[in-house]
């Protein structure tokens, strides 16, 4: 009998155990990518949007549906969360604050001549679906390529989907918000092709992570954002 008892107490604790380490972590995803650049014209910048990525040569995404935490190195990373109004650009020990998500800006494009840049938004993107596809870390993936549509933008993306992944709610560029799911690969070209740009997944898995992973630590300094101008959509 006192076997009996000894047997239930500890799968009691061991069940207890569980549910408070439930509570400390969450359960999130996580898609590392790498940088990829191959470029024939030496004169071609590398896009902005890439800058960071380009530096350290790759960054890791970890998201849920409602926040996301893009890390490009130990100490380099931001954070954001669609019910919260600014999300976060962490550097050292200081935290820039920024538009939320769901506050997205629009895609600029510099035009070599000196006048105003050009403004796209999501809906500026018409999106096609490419004969073909990928395996990408033995994930099958549809090929979606997006066309901006307003003259002396020279780029067309490629995007690598995958049914197998949650849709992402980082966006590194206006036009994601169009995916219905995840994304494993994201290629920019040029009309003449003398440019690929872009980022390819390298490792995709479910992790836990401390409760507090999308929140700006407490003992940091914020740098408070100064409101933009309002943009005529």
């Amino acid at each position: 009998m006192c076997k009996k008892y000894l047997i239930i107490l500890i799968v009691w604790l061991s069940s207890l155990s569980m549910a408070i380490n439930a509570q400390d972590h969450l359960s999130v995803w996580k898609i590392e990518y790498q940088y990829i650049s191959k470029s024939s014209d030496t004169l071609i910048s590398p896009d902005t949007k890439m800058a960071n990525i380009a530096a350290y040569g790759r960054v890791t995404l970890y998201y849920t549906d409602s926040a996301y935490r893009i890390q490009y190195s130990p100490d380099y990373w931001e954070i954001g969360d669609f019910n919260a109004p600014h999300r976060y650009s962490i550097y050292d020990n200081l935290a820039r604050e920024g538009l939320s998500a769901t506050q997205q800006m629009p895609d600029l494009y510099e035009i070599s001549d000196g006048e105003f840049p050009i403004i796209l938004w999501a809906n500026d993107y018409k999106m096609l679906k490419a004969e073909g596809n990928a395996k990408i870390l033995g994930k099958v993936c549809n090929r979606l390529v997006f066309h901006p549509q307003k003259k002396l933008v020279d780029a067309v993306y490629e995007i690598y989907v995958s049914d197998d992944v949650p849709r992402i709610s980082w966006y590194p560029y206006t036009f994601i918000s169009q995916l219905p799911t995840g994304f494993l690969a994201l290629y920019k070209k040029n009309v003449a092709n003398t440019l690929l740009e872009g980022i390819e997944a390298r490792e995709i898995k479910k992790v836990n992570v401390p409760i507090d992973f999308f929140n700006v630590p407490k003992t940091m300094k914020i740098e408070k954002m100064i409101a933009p101008p309002m943009l005529n959509h």
